[in-house]
């Protein structure tokens, strides 16, 4: 599959430490991978907005709109600490795949999904080189979630 990148309209992380009350707000670009645009999986629409967990236990939402994931938010949690990825994003949906990596100030968080079916949506996601702070500066996790609108 060949490459190509998306800019970002507007991105934010927001890092909550549950324990330490410690904030972080980083400017991010996101950047996808893939040629061709479509949210049609053998038919099927994939746009509308979309809402799951990680398997940490964290709430995921991501909205898909002109065959593109145009915001999306992961909530890791470990322990007492919970981390919170929020982005705007212009990625786009390629043969019902997609890889959202955003490049933090200092770190970076990377996730990336498939529709099986217009209805479901599942992937990995991970995040590396965080400021130390209290919290996983890196860790790994897996979502699963359901589209909630057309």
């Amino acid at each position: 599959m060949r490459k190509a990148r998306a800019r970002a309209a507007a991105v934010i992380l927001a890092l909550a430490f549950g324990a330490s009350g410690c904030d972080l707000v980083s400017s991010l670009t996101p950047f996808g991978v893939g040629t061709q645009d479509y949210s049609s999986i053998g038919g099927n629409n994939v746009n509308g907005d979309w809402v799951g967990k990680t398997g940490s236990g964290g709430d995921v939402t991501f909205q898909v709109g002109s065959d593109t994931v145009l915001k999306l938010h992961f909530q890791h949690v470990e322990g007492a600490c919970i981390l919170n990825f929020d982005a705007t994003t212009t990625v786009p949906i390629v043969n019902g795949e997609f890889t959202v990596e955003i490049a933090l100030t200092q770190g970076r968080f990377v996730a990336a999904g498939k529709f099986p079916t217009s209805a479901t949506c599942s992937g990995t996601y991970f995040f590396e080189a965080l400021p130390a702070g209290g919290c996983p500066t890196a860790g790994t996790g897996t979502f699963v979630a359901e589209k909630t609108t057309l």
